[in-house]
């Protein structure tokens, strides 16, 4: 496996915070898949380390989509409502 350098993947997600232009990617999944594709594009990083970022990446997406409700919803199979 391996080494995963936290310092370049952190520095690479603000990098990809720091390019995006809100008035181009004016809603959150827009702003996300800018971001992934700047990861992806970024060859300073290692594969791990691409997929470490892109981890994170999704992690704070799912917090997004949960804070400001917005996403596809789905009838949940658990409570029969429509869930993120």
């Amino acid at each position: 496996m391996s080494d995963i350098r936290d310092k370049f993947v952190s520095a690479a997600i603000t990098r990809s915070h720091g390019l995006t232009d809100f008035n181009i990617h004016n809603d959150i999944h827009k702003r996300h898949e800018f971001r992934k594709q700047t990861i992806h594009n970024d060859n300073t990083l290692t594969k791990f380390e691409k997929i470490e970022a892109i981890k994170w990446l999704n992690k704070e997406y799912d917090r997004e989509k949960i804070l400001k409700n917005s996403g596809k919803k789905r009838i949940c199979e658990n409570c029969k409502e429509k869930c993120l």
